[in-house]
């Protein structure tokens, strides 16, 4: 009877932010772990390799219900990729890339000691490219520098962490075969910051006389998200609007319902009104140059930041071995990508204050959307 009443103890709450990258579909392991009584086994066996009696004992529960938990952990959602990974002598290991706070925030450090230089550098590069920025045979009546730096921001941001990246390939990880699969996890213990944003895109076939259509829209702490991937164009005015406003659009012309759906778009960024004609706000390119797109933001990676680079990837080259599992190694990449987490924000907070960028109010305008068109 005195087994009745022995009740787990109480579990600390402790949560994780688990990014993933590749197909979700191939199976995302973090549908499977959805419960503080997960998260406490994910910790306990991030600390070093476990058996089910042992986690039993540590969280003071039957052993019958840890040994469900570590198997559907180890599983996670296709049988193939999970959490966890059970090792020869039946314990149970970690098996992606989880940082806890005080690993995570000194491998952050290491990229944010450099943000003087990686912004003076970037606002150097785009004042001396500002030119060909502009002369980009965008189709609208009009665009402002504004909007292609919104537009060019996470590839302009990523420069500095693409060459870390390169450093850490050839300097330091050069003999570790890289993981391969379709999709993977990687994340941090939950510090209360928000750090990184999305970017999500959608296609179209034959709607407004376009036979394809792709949109864009970024998403970070100074932007707001227009649509996700699940846009439906045909089903959407505003968008709609957008396309035929492309060479100018006659208010005249609208119905009641449109001119409602047109106001709309002009006070999320879509449209613009010049007297009685509408125009696209947000940038437009042909969908035969969308390929060459990023093309001058891209080419910041070639020699810029070498030697910064260098400095930071020696640093995160030894975090990780000192953090990382020798089996996980494989995956420093993805190790590389949470400690460059706060460099796309700072960036962009730095270019806000030196002036090269101004934010949408109320993070909602035509910055940070664009589509690409063909007849």
């Amino acid at each position: 009877m005195a087994e009745t009443y022995n009740k787990p103890v109480a579990l600390d709450k402790i949560d994780y932010v688990i990014w993933g990258t590749g197909s979700p579909a191939w199976g995302d392991p973090r549908n499977v772990c959805t419960r503080m009584f997960s998260n406490h086994i994910v910790w306990l066996c991030h600390k070093k390799p476990m058996s089910a009696s042992e986690i039993a004992e540590e969280l003071n529960v039957p052993t019958i219900y840890v040994e469900e938990e570590l198997e559907i952990l180890r599983k996670g959602e296709n049988g193939k990729y999970g959490f966890l990974r059970r090792l020869e002598n039946g314990k149970y290991a970690l098996n992606f890339i989880l940082l806890d706070k005080d690993v995570f925030e000194k491998a952050n450090a290491i990229y944010t000691e450099q943000l003087p230089k990686i912004c003076e550098t970037i606002s150097n590069y785009i004042e001396e490219h500002k030119a060909e920025y502009l002369a980009f045979p965008y189709l609208n009546k009009k665009v402002d520098m504004n909007l292609i730096l919104w537009q060019q921001v996470f590839h302009i941001a990523d420069a500095f962490s693409y060459c870390v990246e390169c450093a850490l390939k050839n300097n330091h990880f050069a003999d570790i075969e890289k993981t391969d699969r379709p999709f993977s996890v990687f994340g941090y213990v939950d510090n209360g910051k928000y750090y990184g944003g999305g970017w999500d895109g959608v296609d179209a076939q034959n709607v407004c006389g376009f036979s394809n259509v792709h949109l864009d829209n970024i998403y970070i702490t100074r932007i707001k998200k227009h649509f996700s991937c699940g846009l439906n164009v045909s089903k959407d005015p505003q968008t709609q609007l957008a396309l035929r406003a492309i060479e100018g659009l006659d208010i005249t012309s609208l119905s009641e319902k449109e001119k409602e759906h047109a106001a709309k778009a002009i006070e999320c960024g879509y449209l613009y009104r010049d007297g009685d004609m509408l125009y696209t706000k947000i940038l437009v390119n042909a969908l035969s140059d969308r390929d060459r797109l990023f093309d001058i933001s891209n080419a910041l990676q070639n020699g810029y930041f070498d030697a910064d680079a260098e400095i930071v990837a020696a640093k995160v080259a030894e975090l990780i071995k000192k953090s990382v599992p020798d089996y996980l190694l494989g995956e420093w990449r993805l190790a590389n990508n949470l400690a460059s987490m706060p460099i796309l924000d700072a960036v962009v907070e730095c270019l806000i204050e030196k002036g090269v960028l101004t934010p949408p109010k109320d993070g909602i305008g035509a910055e940070g959307c664009w589509m690409s068109v063909e007849k």
